[in-house]
This record gives C-alpha cells, sequence and structure tokens, in this order.
C-alpha cells in the first residue's frame, strides 16, 4: 500500500503503517516544528507543505490511501466550534477533495468525536456528503458514535467509528495506551460502501460480550502497554511547581483509569507517592505509541527542542496503536479476509455476497 498523508503532524499514520511494509509517497505539513520533525525522522519522504495546492493529476493513480488528521479546533468543545465556516474546520472538506483530485481507493480521516454534533450535526453530513458524492442528511436523533455512509457512482462509500485510544489493542500495543483519547476515524473505499464498513465495523460490534476494559488503576507511562501498577493518589492541582491560580492542566485521576487526553495547550502532570510533576516529554511520545525520542530533534541551533514544543507535537498527533489496527484491518479487507467476533480473521466465502457488517446511526 503506498499513501499519501496530510495534515501530517509528527506522522504518527508511518510509525503504524512502516512495519505493514506500506509506503509513505507524500507528507503535507505547515506547522514548522512538526516539519523539523518529519525532516529529522522521514529525510526521504518529499514534505509539500499546503495540501491544498497538491493539484489534480500530481498523484493521481500513485497513491492507494490518503490519510488525515485535518485540524479539530474548529469543530472540539475547547474551541471556537466555528465548524467547517472556520478555515480549518473547512481542511476537512478539501482533504475530501484531494481524495477525489488523487483518485485514491482507500482513505483514513480523524477528528474529535465533537464533530458529529456541531451545527445541529450538518457539518458531518456535508464532510460525509463531499466524500460519497451524494447529500447525505442529518438522520433524526443526530450521528452517532458508528455508522456508513453509501456512495455515488464511482465516489467513496464510508464508515466512521468513535474509538478510545485506551481500548484499542493490538499485537504490537496488547495494552493499548494509558490515556483517555476518544477520536472519530472515518474510512471510505471507493466504489462500494461494504470494503470499508468491513474494515471498520466488521466483527467487533457483532454481537458477543463487551469488549474488555481497563481495571481501575493508573500505568506507567513510559512502560505504556505494560503491566505496570503505581500507586495513584488525590492530587491538588493549585500545588503543580508552587504555583496558587490559573493552572490549566490535565493529570492522572485518583481512580487511576488512564492519563486524561494529551492536549497542546494543557498543562499534563503525573502524581507519584512523592511528588507532583509535569510529563516529560518521553512520556508524552509513549503515551501517544510514539517511540521515545521521537520528538527529540534538533531545533533552531540548539541540538535538542523544547519541551514545550515536544509536548504540542504529541498532543497535536494521533495515536499509533489506533492507527496500527485501522491499517491491520484494511490489509485485512485488502487480503479479502473478513472478521469474526472481536478481530477474528477468516478467508472471506467467494459466493458474490458481501460480508454482513454491523450498522449504527444515519447513513
Amino acid at each position: 500500500m503506498r499513501y499519501g498523508s496530510v495534515c501530517s503532524g509528527i506522522e504518527a499514520a508511518t510509525v503504524a503503517w512502516r512495519p505493514l511494509g506500506w509506503e509513505c509517497a507524500f507528507v503535507a505539513e505547515t506547522e514548522p516544528f512538526a516539519s523539523a520533525v518529519l525532516k529529522e525522522r522521514l529525510p526521504e519522504v518529499p514534505n509539500l507543505g499546503d495540501f491544498t495546492k497538491i493539484t489534480e493529476g500530481r498523484y493521481e493513480g500513485e497513491i492507494d490511501l490518503l490519510v488525515g488528521g485535518t485540524p479539530c479546533q474548529s469543530f472540539s468543545n475547547g474551541g471556537a466550534k466555528g465548524g467547517i465556516a472556520d478555515p480549518r474546520g473547512n481542511l476537512a472538506l478539501e482533504f475530501a477533495r484531494l481524495a477525489e483530485r488523487t483518485h485514491v481507493r482507500w482513505l483514513v480521516w480523524e477528528n474529535v468525536p465533537a464533530v458529529l454534533a456541531i451545527n445541529g450535526g450538518r457539518d458531518f453530513a456535508a464532510i460525509l456528503s463531499e466524500f460519497a458524492g451524494w447529500d447525505v442528511p442529518v438522520p433524526a436523533g443526530g450521528w452517532r458514535n458508528a455508522g456508513i455512509a453509501t456512495n455515488a457512482p464511482g465516489r467513496l462509500g464510508v464508515s466512521w467509528r468513535v474509538l478510545d485510544a485506551r481500548y484499542t489493542r493490538v499485537p504490537s500495543f496488547p495494552g493499548a495506551v494509558p490515556q483517555r483519547r476518544r477520536r472519530v476515524v472515518l474510512v471510505g473505499f471507493r466504489g462500494n460502501w461494504e470494503s470499508a464498513a468491513e474494515a471498520l465495523l466488521g466483527g467487533e460490534l457483532c454481537g458477543g460480550s463487551a469488549p474488555p476494559r481497563r481495571e481501575a488503576r493508573i500505568r506507567d507511562a513510559l512502560r505504556a502497554g505494560e503491566d505496570a501498577a503505581p500507586d495513584c493518589f488525590p492530587i491538588d492541582m493549585m500545588n503543580l511547581e508552587r504555583r496558587r491560580a490559573g493552572i490549566r492542566a490535565k493529570c492522572y485521576d485518583e481512580a487511576g483509569a488512564a492519563m486524561y487526553t494529551l492536549r497542546a495547550g494543557h498543562v499534563n502532570a503525573v502524581c507519584t507517592p512523592t511528588q507532583l510533576r509535569r510529563l516529560l516529554p518521553g512520556e508524552s511520545e509513549t503515551l501517544m505509541g510514539l517511540p521515545l525520542g521521537w520528538t527529540d530533534v534538533p531545533w533552531k541551533g540548539k541540538a535538542h527542542a523544547p519541551d514545550g514544543f515536544r509536548h504540542r507535537a504529541c498532543g497535536n498527533s494521533m495515536c499509533v496503536n489506533v492507527m496500527r489496527w485501522v491499517g491491520e484491518r484494511i490489509a485485512a479487507v485488502e487480503a479479502g479476509k473478513e472478521f469474526g467476533d472481536y478481530g477474528s480473521v477468516k478467508d472471506r466465502a467467494d459466493n458474490g455476497e458481501p460480508s454482513p457488517v454491523a450498522q449504527e446511526g444515519g447513513g
């Protein structure tokens, strides 16, 4: 699979998909520090900058898949909520238009769950319409956490699903990552919706018991995915670094279930038996599933980047375990496989009928 990545950030998709043997044809990132990380870690991959300037025909027929996590600030509950009227939110529509200009077979798009509800669900309907090639209406009751949209002839059928990184397990991340991070993941396939639905929804939403959940405990960020369980104590954020007020912080909670969602604009902290301290940059990296030191790159003439830049880049990234899960599922569908309960894989019965998929929500 050869893919192009836009709004690439620090390229969690490539970290996730390299072990699958997939090749990144290009990245497209404009933020200076993230671009410096891409230059250091993926020197062989061209950075095209503003992806809206990728013209028709430039990569048509040269990539199989387009991936991107367009800016979430206009959709986020903590943002301005401008939706697709905001230039940042409009990049979701530009992403869909690029998928048409490159005529990819597959696409993967990621954003915050609030995109489902903003503007009464009409913004998500507009995004689906741009992918599917017809005017997708908002269903009665609004968009749910999983669903499908069928496609017009030759366009992209899509499925979407809200995934939480702390429950998304693959063999390379058997314990997932200890971070509460819910994101909408949308998968599209050109010409039919069944393949997109099978990749994202097949098997795991079909009956059976609920998937396993974490026990109420905290895990050491630097040992993400391992069975570590240090103590957790109630905390007073007023005391973080001896500041008395105005701390915007996210921290491990008293129940110790998982880390709160890493966000670029927040201080993130850890409570240990002896101290309350900020997260280390390496902890932010491993909470996202990135290799330790991935964002430790030269910056403005210095050998190492400041911690704040590294934390911010991680907070804006995708979780590697989630992208690995999505990649493995797409690869299985490409290989003609279908899914049983909770991800078991088998050869598709060649009877000319599409495999059954779980469907929930409008579309």
